[in-house]
């Protein structure tokens, strides 16, 4: 019987396959086939590129990862479990990118602790790296724009406007999603294998 099991924990990707077999006795024996281990850093990037259409416009990327976990995240819409990104811990300085195809997403500067358990941002980059579709049960997802890969889902019940930087405020995307009442941001609730972080480059 061939079974793959997929183990994220402490930050780390492990994918391991083997074979599993019944002895006469009953006891079963694993054979491994292989184990993969990816870079905390960055995986080995794919040579394979591809072209999106989006509306009329054709875009050109280099894929950026073979990861099989932030594939399942990216391509496939899974969700990992809560508390087990890296990016939930430490402080950063830099920038959030499409694991999948490397497009800037968040700016550390907008990332904060919501207690949910998964990386949380309350504005975006740029103005439309991220788009935005309505789910069947009310969910608003939010994908990469670029390659249309799924990141999260967004809500808004953010951070109060008051309590973050009216700088940063002020240069907020148009396309992030706004509440009516606006007494709260947006929270981008993003799982951390979808994205890569950058650190910002020291003058």
């Amino acid at each position: 019987i061939l079974v793959t099991v997929l183990v994220y924990a402490s930050g780390l990707l492990s994918v391991e396959s083997f074979v599993a077999t019944a002895s006469a006795s009953g006891t079963v024996q694993r054979s491994k086939l292989f184990m993969f281990q990816p870079d905390t850093k960055e995986d080995t990037p794919s040579t394979t590129s591809k072209t999106e259409t989006s509306g009329k416009e054709k875009q050109k990327y280099e894929v950026k990862t073979r990861n099989p976990f932030r594939l399942l995240v990216l391509r496939l819409g899974l969700t990992e479990p809560s508390m087990t990104s890296p990016f939930n811990y430490g402080k950063y300085d830099g920038v959030f990118n499409c694991a999948y195809c490397g497009q800037p997403l968040f700016d550390s500067d907008a990332k904060y602790d919501s207690g949910t358990g998964w990386p949380s941002f309350w504005r975006s980059a740029k103005d439309g790296s991220i788009q935005y579709k309505r789910e069947f049960g009310g969910g608003l997802e939010c994908s990469c724009k670029r390659c249309f890969s799924h990141l999260g889902h967004v809500f808004l019940d953010g951070p109060r406007p008051d309590s973050v930087s009216q700088q940063l405020l002020k240069k907020s995307p148009e396309s992030d999603p706004r509440g009516r009442s606006g007494k709260y941001l947006p929270r981008f609730c993003i799982n951390g294998a979808a994205m890569t972080f950058e650190d910002r480059e020291k003058e």
